[in-house]
């Protein structure tokens, strides 16, 4: 073992067997480098394998990797370069024409032995983020192409740790062994002190507008085209390039920040020369250290446990910062470790740790210890303690560090934001390219004019041109008027438009955060807008796919019925179980299920024994085949220690963190000999911690009684630590409800789990303690769809329980004879699972398999063999599981509720009556799936159903044609397709994808049933890109996190089921009911505030070129301005900068009430109708006509006077900044002091620094004079008769325009806020009746069983609304009769 030796470091470091001395290969990280392989491909040890052929997937052209939902069977495609989806935590869809590159060496998963079941899909598949795998540079393959020489070749074999310890103090770090190793040091931040500035300037130039003024500035200081103040010009650009800049430099200051503190914080390394840990920073933690952590410390690196002072070699973790999970992980030490826990000592740890390269795979990992002696032990996911998790309920760990830093799965999962593009900046994105167009346009017709107005006077040019001393060849001329005229109007490029959109995103992100609508105040949590670039596509959702449980439902699981032997038991609410008295009762209050007389009755009788025996089975199964863990606060014993006699060695009676409270006195047991445990812990005490551990989410209300802790001995006059209490809480915990509910279900009939180990599981079985040897446990996985437990009888017997799905299950039953009890059983089993589904309970399977033990170590042998890393270790692996888990014995079957959310019928029917079409995607059974519909309102009960569950893909090709075929038959049709009929539709070479669409868009719903995870993505993607229609997802489990990265728009849910979707989604939400608001208000606000928000920058800044273009009529086309040059620069900075903003964060369409009053409104934001592809060239006909009134009225009024060129550029200043400003307030659809305020500031800032600047400047930065020209306008009648009748002129026609509208043909929205108008003028009382909230037409649905599938409408659903269901005034008469 690796513990034994003399002690002394050696001289040379040792190596692996068959391996050359001194062969290390490491990779190479410099800068800001996350990893070696961005969380590629996983490079595992054994012969290369030969290339397999990649997976075909669903859509054109896309190959998947990873998959744990894949279509058909066959070997898995390996992962290779492939698609980057930055932030991805699951499996994604490759690119069309994506290719894999040929596997250098297999690539094997491994299982854990002790796994942790989940319902939706395998832990060990579920998270994951597809990224460049570690292969040569392309701009290296290119320079050694060029020099033809041969490429670097990619080692792919494991990585191997050496023990620090092992190698010499002052070895440099290039003959380190480990020295080429990814260090701690961890570095999110973007930038550096010195690479900022040309860093931050890189990624602006990326925008074109930037780019485009840029060269403005720089065209503006070539002396021959010279337009205006070459110093002046450079301030737009600087000042959104520096607001931009600062923006970046406080977020980039936050990571660092963070990077600081984490990098800064403590831990204990282990130090050969000081031969203790001592104190040290994260950041000087290498690969190959031992480090001690105790309880409540974070995990500074990836590191394999080798010791634990649970006697038991386990360890909990806490992974709440890694996956969001808050329930208690397990782990174990490394296999043979446990035998040596009282005399693990680290200077003799010389074994060496194989492991494989860094991926991004949280829950897999293999590796290998190699001790001295040539042992070699496998490693798997059980014995990795992972970066960023916390140590809980143990005192202390040790392990050795084989990840560090970027290297460490948690940094090359840490993805940084989501970047998406909304279909309206998309449009915007077109519309400024048109902009560029007719800016080119505009230039090139002022070049002609003044090539055309040179002519008239060559060849004299010199001598008879007005004004112009010197002159070059009217051509030449020309086209240095064309670029002079590119700098003049340079406005017509809106460079502050991405600014002032991002500005008002984040406005809009913080009044949906700050909707207190939108507060969940059970949780405490609010609506998290993680995407800031995608508000106003939440106004424009054509499709909406969701998850059932958990979404849909509470996912908070209560057993009703089970069956055993296919006798029905029924579970209604009822009395609590009476507690055994024989056995003290270390949980109580007992769980709520209430156990049914009859199934007590049968536990106890003797008369029909085979039957009482399978009633004592099911429990078992019940309390056994699970993941679910006894939790109690921690109490560190080692701090509460003082003197060598309180650790004598002493039998401990803590089995896996469960005290008994029967048990007389408890004493710890601790490793080695007491004055070296002394001696190495002395200088830990500070560093430990009595904090109980925070209650995680998925808990029961059980708590467990526990006892006073006396640690020290009766004779020693020490006091009893004051943490302890009478009585302290403990908890169930797991990862699953519906475990959880199963477990309470065992507890109720006196099977009490009172603790696990890793060999064995204590029970407290009808007041007897009972402890089972466990053999092994294989956890759920989405492929097996089933778990399975092999247990040890006291009679020498193997017996595997399994529980799983039933579509697992019933197929893997042993073959029965026809008319024996087993089929009648096994019939009327199956009847009451289609019972349970069609009352919409969520139904599992129990059976279990009797082998002999020689039989089970036969299988074992093998198992261990198809576990060996090589070609097909997969598929050797699923075949020797279904070897096991086949030839089985019914036992029974479990139904258990899942209630509906608060509101989600209403929810759903708001949703539906929006225009958004609703998909339910679930891996629920069809009979289950459907009657949650029906109670969800997804369903009618006048809808047709129809089903498309074929069993080949002819099948399904037929049934489809004839449902094309047959067309509507009155009333509406609804859609239900299982996930085998959609492995058929979705290959890419049945064909049959655009005709399952095009039936789908003829239903008024659709129900996905028996979906994997990876079908639900494919669904999505179907849609969003043959329909081209933005589509949402929302879910709120790991299985969900395909779906949502897939989607548009992702909605995470944070429920039951830990944050994976959350943290994975651009939009997080705490109950589905909030989605309503969500969407039909928020969405409907955002989308219609930025589209009017774009179309006004547009018009605007059109209208002041225009103004500037129709003055080169009257000057020669000389590209002379009449307006202020400090003008031209702060009329989109300063002067309508804020009104913009304020339409688009602070303007309502429609108040909320209405918008959730009448959901059809959605309808126009979901068309967008607000800005159409006709839009920008309305817009722009509109300011044609605004500048030519604004410019000639102004012209005919100064007509034959004196005025000069200034004081006629003020005037025409005013009046357009006059009529953009009334402008606004016409388009204003609710008026609060902030809209007040930004039009009269605005207007107010240009006078005030018009008046300043012309008073105190004469000649300023090389500007013409304008020396109080404004302040001798002001007094001029004839100015404020110009400015008072161009704004009339200019918007008479806008005003006509909504005065037709409104009385002929008002939209949706308008026809229903005016109805509301009238209804409050004539009505002022009809307030009383009204709510201004949805909560006056809702149904309460929350709580009540799913076979309830009518709504009961509540008393303030009974008030007297004026307006139809249109939103039009009732008749008088019809009012007068009410009121």
């Amino acid at each position: 073992m690796s513990t034994e030796g003399s002690g002394e470091t050696p001289s040379t470091v040792p190596s692996l067997p068959g391996v050359p001395e001194q062969t290390y290969l490491f990779p190479k990280v410099k800068g800001h480098s996350r990893s070696i392989s961005h969380g590629g491909t996983p490079m595992l040890a054994g012969n290369p394998a030969a290339s397999r052929p990649p997976l075909k997937s669903a859509m054109r052209g896309h190959q998947r990797a990873l998959s744990h939902g894949q279509i058909g069977e066959g070997p898995r495609a390996a992962s290779g370069q492939g698609h980057s989806r930055t932030g991805s935590r699951t499996d994604f869809i490759l690119p069309p024409g994506h290719r894999d590159a040929a596997p250098a060496s297999a690539q094997p998963r491994i299982s854990s032995v002790r796994g942790h079941h989940s319902r939706q899909a395998s832990r060990s598949d579920s998270i994951y983020t597809l990224r460049r795998a570690s292969v040569v540079a392309p701009w290296r393959r290119a320079v050694f192409w060029l020099m033809r020489r041969q490429q670097p070749a990619i080692d792919n074999r494991h990585l191997i740790v050496i023990p620090n310890h092992l190698v010499p103090d002052k070895t440099p770090p290039k003959d380190h062994p480990n020295g080429h190793r990814c260090n701690n040091k961890i570095r999110t931040t973007k930038y550096t002190l010195l690479s900022f500035l040309p860093k931050n300037l890189f990624e602006q130039f990326h925008r074109i507008a930037n780019v485009y003024f840029i060269f403005i500035v720089l065209l503006n200081w070539v002396p021959a085209i010279n337009a205006f103040g070459k110093e002046v010009a450079m301030l737009p650009v600087l000042f959104v390039l520096t607001v931009t800049a600062i923006k970046d430099l406080f977020e980039d200051r936050r990571r660092h920040m963070s990077d600081k503190r984490i990098n800064n914080s403590f831990c204990r390394v282990y130090k050969k020369s000081m031969e203790r840990y001592v104190r040290m920073k994260w950041k000087d933690v290498r690969v190959g250290d031992l480090v001690h952590l105790s309880n409540n410390e974070a995990v500074p690196a990836d590191m394999v446990l080798l010791q634990s002072s649970n006697p038991l070699g386990i360890c909990y973790l806490d992974t709440c910062n890694l996956d969001g999970e808050t329930n208690l992980k397990q782990r174990i030490v490394a296999p043979g470790f446990k035998e040596k826990q009282l005399e693990f000592n680290p200077l003799k740890f010389k074994s060496t740790v194989e492991v494989e390269r860094p991926s991004t795979k949280i829950y897999r990992f293999t590796g290998t210890i190699s001790h001295p002696n040539g042992g070699r032990v496998p490693l798997n996911s059980d014995n990795l303690l992972l970066r960023d998790c916390t140590i809980k309920n143990t005192d202390y760990v040790e392990g050795i560090v084989v990840y560090a830093g970027h290297e460490t799965k948690a940094m090359l999962n840490n993805g940084g934001p989501r970047y998406k593009c909304s279909k309206l900046e998309r449009k915007m994105n077109t519309d400024v390219i048109w902009c560029v167009l007719v800016l080119l346009f505009l230039c090139c017709a002022g070049a002609v004019g003044c090539k055309v107005w040179f002519d008239n006077y060559y060849p004299y040019l010199n001598k008879f041109t007005p004004f112009i001393p010197y002159a070059d060849k009217p051509t030449h001329e020309g086209l240095l008027i064309f670029w002079t005229y590119i700098i003049v109007l340079q406005v017509m490029i809106p460079v502050s438009l991405y600014v002032t959109i991002e500005m008002t995103k984040l406005l809009q992100v913080y009044h949906i955060h700050q909707d207190v609508e939108m507060y969940d105040s059970v949780t405490n949590t609010r609506t998290e807008c993680r995407a800031l670039n995608i508000t106003e596509e939440l106004g424009q959702i054509n499709y909406l796919f969701s998850d059932k449980t958990g979404t849909l439902t509470e996912n908070k699981m209560v057993f009703r019925r089970c069956t055993v032997g296919g006798v029905d038991y029924d579970h209604p609410p009822g009395p609590d179980a009476e507690p055994s008295a024989e056995l003290p009762p270390i949980v109580t209050p007992i769980t709520k299920v209430s156990p049914n007389r009859r199934m007590l009755q049968h536990l106890l009788d003797s008369n029909d024994a085979q039957h009482t025996q399978k009633v004592r089975e099911f429990l078992l199964i019940l309390a056994v085949c699970n993941t679910v863990v006894v939790s109690q606060p921690h109490v560190d014993s080692l701090s509460n220690s003082t003197t060598s006699d309180q650790f004598r060695s002493q039998k401990s009676s803590r089995a896996n963190g469960t005290l008994r409270s029967n048990d007389k006195s408890i004493t710890i047991q601790v490793c080695g000999s007491i004055s070296r445990a002394l001696l190495r812990y002395a200088r830990l005490t500070e560093s430990r911690s009595t904090t109980p551990s925070p209650p995680p989410s998925t808990t029961s209300p059980l708590r467990i009684r526990l006892p006073k802790l006396p640690f020290g001995s009766r004779d020693d006059n020490s006091s009893e630590p004051s943490t302890s209490a009478e009585v302290q809480l403990a908890r169930f915990e797991a990862e699953s409800p519906d475990e959880l509910a199963l477990a309470e279900a065992a507890l109720a009939y006196g099977y009490e789990l009172r603790g696990w180990a890793p060999d064995e599981v204590e029970l407290g079985v009808r007041g007897e303690l009972t402890k089972l040897k466990v053999l092994r446990v294989q956890q759920f996985d989405s492929n097996r769809k089933c778990m399975s437990v092999a247990m040890r009888t006291p009679t020498g017997q193997v017996v595997v329980y399994v529980k799983g799905a039933d579509s697992t299950v019933l197929g893997a039953l042993a073959p029965m004879r026809a008319g024996s009890a087993e089929a009648a059983a096994y019939e009327r089993t199956r009847a009451l699972l289609s019972e349970y589904s069609r009352a919409g309970l969520r139904t599992l399977v129990m059976a279990k398999r009797a082998m002999q033990p020689a039989l089970w170590e036969e299988w074992l042998a093998g198992h261990n063999r198809a576990c060996e890393i090589g070609e097909g270790r997969e598929k050797r692996i699923r075949e020797s599981l279904a070897r096991l888990e086949s030839a089985l014995s019914l036992v029974g079957a479990t139904g258990v509720e899942d209630r509906l959310q608060e509101h989600v019928p209403r929810t759903v029917r708001a949703l539906l009556d929006a225009g958004i079409v609703v998909w339910v995607l679930t891996g629920d059974k069809p009979e289950t799936a459907i009657n949650i519909a029906y109670s969800a309102a997804l369903f009618s009960q006048s809808d047709r159903l129809l089903h498309l569950m074929s069993r080949d893909k002819e099948h399904a090709e037929s049934t489809i044609k004839s449902y094309l075929e047959g067309g509507a038959e009155g009333g509406g049709r609804a859609l239900v397709v299982d996930g085998r009929t959609l492995t058929y539709i979705l290959d890419r070479r049945s064909g049959l994808v655009a005709p399952f669409l095009s039936l789908a868009r003829r239903c008024s719903a659709v129900l996905c049933c028996r979906a994997t995870p990876l079908q639900k993505a494919y669904i999505v993607k179907a849609v969003k890109e043959e329909l081209g229609v933005t589509t949402l997802a929302i879910g709120d489990g790991a299985n969900d996190v395909s779906m949502i990265q897939t989607a548009d728009v992702g909605v995470g849910l944070s429920g039951q089921e830990g944050r994976q979707a959350v943290m994975a989604s651009d939009f997080a939400l705490s109950r589905f009911k909030f989605i309503e608001r969500l969407l039909l208000v928020h969405g409907h606000w955002c989308y219609d505030r930025l589209a009017r928000m774009i179309l006004y920058f547009f018009l605007k800044n059109a209208t002041f070129v225009f103004l500037i273009f129709w003055y080169q009529f009257f000057c020669g086309f000389s590209s002379s301005v009449m307006i202020d040059q400090l003008h031209l620069m702060a009329y989109n900075l300063m002067f309508t900068a804020v009104p913009p903003i304020v339409i688009g964060a602070y303007d309502r369409v429609a108040p909320a009430a209405l918008l959730l009053e009448r959901p059809g409104l959605y309808g126009a934001a979901r068309r967008g109708l607000a800005y159409r592809a006709h839009s920008y060239w309305l817009v722009l006909a509109e300011s044609l006509y605004i500048s030519l009134v604004i410019f000639f009225v102004a012209a005919a009024a100064y007509w034959d006077t004196d005025v000069d060129i200034w004081a006629f550029g003020d005037c025409n200043m005013t009046a357009c900044l006059v009529v953009m400003l009334t402008y606004v307030a016409i388009e204003t659809r609710s008026w609060t002091v902030i809209q007040v305020v930004a039009l009269c500031g605005s207007l107010g800032s240009f006078f005030a620094l018009t008046l300043v600047y012309q008073a105190v400047c004469v000649f300023c930065f090389n500007l013409p004079s304008t020396f109080r020209v404004l302040q001798h306008a002001l007094a001029d009648p004839l100015y404020w008769l110009v400015v008072v009748l161009t704004t009339v002129a200019a918007l008479a026609p806008r005003l006509a325009c909504h005065a037709v509208r409104n009385s002929w043909r008002p939209g949706a929205v308008g026809r229903a806020v005016a109805a509301r108008r009238r209804a409050r003028s004539r009505l002022p009382y009809a307030a009383h009746y009204h709510t201004p909230t949805a909560s006056a037409h809702v149904y309460r649905c929350a709580h009540t069983p799913l076979a309830q599938t009518h709504h009961t409408p509540t008393a303030s659903a009974h008030v007297y609304r004026s307006t139809d269901e249109d939103g039009l005034q009732k008749s008088q008469s019809e009012v007068a009769a009410i009121t």
